[in-house]
C-alpha cells in the first residue's frame, strides 16, 4: 500500500501540537452540541460514543498524548453536559459513575488502539519506502543514473517538497539539511533536504532513512562490482575456452603429424581468429618468422595473404622486436615505430603497423624464431598478449622439434636403404668380378685339359666331362643370384624394361600397364622393382592366383605402382619379413606401402614413392 491509500489522518509529520490542540477542542464542542438533539431519542450513556471519533483523530493523527487529553476532556464534557445534574462535574448516583468510568476506559482504550494502528501505518509506510529504494538500488546496472528517483521517491514519502542524493560529502548550509551516508568509515555520499520540515521529520531522516539508505548504497555497490566481476568472469572463461579450442586444434594438428608448414599456418590462423575476434579484422596480424644466418629472418607463415617477396625476408638488424628477442631471449614488444630504424621497423610503417609483440620459439635449447602479433590500433597491444601468443610458440616448437626427428628418422633410414643397396651391389660386383670369373677361368682350364687327355684315358675323361659340367652349373647358379642381388636389366634399362622381364619370367600371368616416364632415381627404381618382384613371387607361391594385374605410372612428381591378382587373399604383412621389408623399404622414401587382402578376396599391394625421396634438411636455427 502506497502513499494516499491508506488514511490521510496517518501522517508521518504530522502539524504541530498548537493545531493538534485548537483541533481536539473543536471536534470535542461539536461532539458536544450534536449530543444535545440525541438525548431525548436514545439511552443518555449511548450517545456519548461520539466523542471517540475526536479521540480517534487526534491519536491517529498527533500521537497517543493528545488522544489521551482528549479522552479526558471528552469525558468531562460529557459529564457536565449531558450526565444530570447538567453544568457542573457531578454525577447522581453509582450507576452514573460506573457509566462514566466505562466512557472514559473506553475513551483511553481507543486512544492507545488508534495510536498503536498509526504506529504500524507509519512502519509500514518506511518499510514500503525501504522496500522502494532497495528495489531501486539493488537491480540498478547504474547506480549514479538511478539516485534522482530514489530522492523522488523518499521526497513523495515524507511529504517534503525536495530531496537531492549527493555521490560526495556535502555540508549542510541554510537551506538545506545534509544527513552523511556512511557505513563505517566509508563514506558513500549526503541526502539533502530541504530547511524548514517538520523536527519529527528531521529526526526520521537522521535515525532512519539515511543509515538504510546507505546500507542499500553499500549494498548496491557490492553487487554492481560483483556483477561487473561476474561479467568479467564469464568474459573470461569464454575468452579461455575459445582459446583453449583452438590451441586444442592446433595440438591435435601436432600430434597427427602435420607438417611445419601446415602447423605454421595453422598458428598464424587461430591467433589472428583469436585477436580479431569483435574487432576489425584488419587491425591485428600475426607473423611466424624464422632466424637465418647473416642477421637474416624468413616469413614462415603470416596472416597476410598478400605480402611481396621482399616483404618475405629481410635483415633483423635495427630497431625491431626480432632483434630485442635475439638480444634478449625473452618476449620484447614495441609500442611504436616512428623513428625507429632497419628494414623491419620500414616495414612496419609501410603495412601500417603501429605496435608488436615477439615471443621467442626455443626449439631443442636454440633460438629457432619469432612468433609476432602487430597492430594497426592506435593504443598498444594489451599487457596480456605476450602470454597468449606463448601459448601456441610451444606448440610450433614441439611441431619444428617433431619434424626435425621426423626427418632425421627418414634421412637415416634412407641411408641404411641406400647403405644396403650399396652392399648388394658390391656383392654383386665381387661375385660378378671375382668368384664369377675365376669359376669360369676354372672351367675353361678344365675343359682344355679334357681337350688334351690321350684317347686311353676315357674315364678320366668323363670324369672331366662331368666335373666341368657340374661348374658350369653352379657359374649358371651364381650369375643367376648375382642378378637377383642387383638385377642388371634395371641399371641398364631402367624399371619399366625390368617389370616387363619379372612379368616374363612370372608363372603366373600378368596383365602389365606400365606408364613411367624416364629414368627415375635408382632409390626409386630399386625399391620399386623389389616391390614389384616380391608381389609377383607371392602370387605364385602363396596366393594360387591365375592372373595379375600390374600397373605403373608416375603421375604429379609419384610413382604408383598396384599389383592385384585373383588369389585366396588372407596376406598378413605381419607375419612376412618380406612385407614388411618392403614397407620399410618404401616409407623410408617418404612413400607409402598398404596392402589389402580379404580371405579369398584376392590381394592388391600399393606402393606410392615420391620421385624425389626426401633428404634430411634440418629446419635450423640461426648461427650465433
Amino acid at each position: 500500500m502506497r502513499v494516499g491509500s491508506r488514511s490521510r489522518l496517518v501522517r508521518l509529520a504530522p502539524p504541530s501540537r498548537a493545531v493538534g490542540i485548537t483541533v481536539a477542542a473543536l471536534m470535542i464542542a461539536v461532539e458536544t452540541v450534536l449530543l444535545y438533539p440525541l438525548r431525548s431519542i436514545v439511552t443518555p450513556l449511548s450517545p456519548g460514543i461520539i466523542y471517540i471519533i475526536g479521540v480517534l483523530v487526534a491519536a491517529m493523527v498527533w500521537g497517543m498524548w493528545l488522544g489521551i487529553v482528549t479522552a479526558v476532556a471528552s469525558s468531562l464534557a460529557f459529564v457536565v453536559f449531558h450526565v444530570p445534574p447538567f453544568g457542573r462535574i457531578a454525577v447522581s448516583n453509582a450507576q452514573q459513575l460506573a457509566e462514566v468510568l466505562a466512557f472514559f476506559v473506553v475513551a483511553m482504550a481507543t486512544s492507545v488502539i488508534a495510536n498503536v494502528f498509526r504506529l504500524r501505518i507509519v512502519q509500514a509506510e518506511e518499510s514500503d519506502l525501504t522496500a522502494d529504494m532497495a528495489r531501486l538500488l539493488l537491480h540498478a546496472n547504474d547506480l549514479p543514473g538511478v539516485l534522482p528517483k530514489v530522492a523522488q521517491r523518499i521526497a513523495e514519502t515524507l511529504e517534503l517538497p525536495d530531496a537531492v542524493i549527493d555521490r560526495g560529502t556535502v555540508a549542510g548550509d541554510d537551506r538545506y539539511w545534509a544527513f552523511p551516508l556512511r557505513v563505517g568509515a566509508t563514506s558513500l555520499g549526503t541526502l539533502r533536504v530541504p530547511r524548514g520540515v517538520p523536527e519529527p521529520t528531521v529526526q526520521r531522516l537522521r535515525e532512519r532513512v539515511a543509515p538504510s539508505l546507505a546500507s542499500l548504497l553499500q549494498a548496491g555497490h557490492e553487487r554492481v562490482a560483483m556483477v561487473d566481476s561476474l561479467k568479467a568472469s564469464r568474459k573470461q572463461l569464454r575468452r579461455l575456452a575459445t582459446e583453449q579450442a583452438a590451441l586444442r586444434r592446433v595440438a591435435t594438428l601436432v600430434a597427427r603429424g602435420g607438417q611445419p608448414p601446415e602447423v605454421f599456418e595453422a598458428i598464424t590462423t587461430e591467433l589472428h581468429r583469436l585477436l580479431a575476434k569483435n574487432t576489425l579484422q584488419d587491425q591485428y596480424t600475426t607473423w611466424l618468422l624464422r632466424y637465418e644466418a647473416e642477421g637474416m629472418v624468413t616469413v614462415v607463415s603470416a596472416s597476410l595473404a598478400d605480402l611481396q617477396p621482399e616483404q618475405t625476408h629481410w635483415s633483423s638488424e635495427g630497431q625491431n622486436v626480432l632483434a630485442l628477442v635475439w638480444d634478449t631471449g625473452r618476449a620484447a614488444r614495441m609500442d611504436s615505430f616512428e623513428g625507429a630504424i632497419g628494414p623491419a621497423a620500414a616495414l612496419a610503417r609501410e603495412l601500417g603497423i603501429r605496435s608488436a609483440v615477439g615471443v621467442p620459439i626455443i626449439v631443442q635449447g636454440q633460438l629457432w624464431g619469432v612468433a609476432a602479433v602487430a597492430s594497426n590500433r592506435p593504443s598498444p597491444l594489451p599487457p596480456g598478449t605476450e602470454q597468449r601468443v606463448a601459448n601456441f610458440v610451444d606448440l610450433a616448437a614441439t611441431a619444428i622439434a617433431n619434424a626435425d626427428s621426423r626427418a632425421e628418422l627418414v634421412a637415416s633410414r634412407a641411408r641404411l636403404v641406400a647403405a644396403a643397396d650399396q652392399a648388394r651391389q658390391r656383392i654383386e660386383r665381387d661375385l660378378h668380378d671375382s668368384a664369377l670369373q675365376q669359376a669360369i677361368g676354372i672351367g675353361l682350364r678344365l675343359g682344355l685339359v679334357q681337350a688334351g687327355l690321350p684317347p686311353e684315358l676315357e674315364q678320366t675323361r668323363a670324369e672331366l666331362s662331368s666335373a666341368v659340367h657340374g661348374l658350369n652349373n653352379v657359374v649358371d647358379n651364381m650369375r643367376e643370384i648375382s642378378r637377383g642381388i642387383h638385377p642388371t636389366l634395371l641399371a641398364a634399362g631402367g624399371l619399366q624394361p625390368a617389370i616387363r622381364s619379372l612379368a616374363r619370367k612370372s608363372p603366373v600371368p600378368v596383365e602389365l600397364d606400365t606408364h613411367a616416364d624416364g629414368r627415375l632415381p635408382p632409390v626409386v627404381e630399386i625399391a620399386a622393382y623389389h616391390v614389384v618382384s616380391e608381389a609377383l613371387t607371392n602370387s605364385a607361391k602363396h596366393a594360387h592366383a591365375t592372373v595379375v594385374h600390374l600397373r605403373a605410372a608416375t603421375q604429379d612428381g609419384t610413382l604408383r605402382v598396384s599389383i592385384r591378382d585373383d588369389g585366396v587373399g588372407g596376406a598378413d604383412p605381419g607375419h612376412g619379413s618380406g612385407l614388411t621389408a618392403l614397407r620399410d623399404r618404401v616409407e623410408a622414401l617418404g612413400g607409402q606401402l598398404t596392402i589389402t587382402s580379404p580371405t579369398n578376396g584376392g590381394t592388391t599391394l600399393q606402393a606410392t614413392i615420391p620421385v624425389a625421396p626426401p633428404e634430411f634438411s634440418p629446419l635450423g636455427v640461426r648461427p650465433s
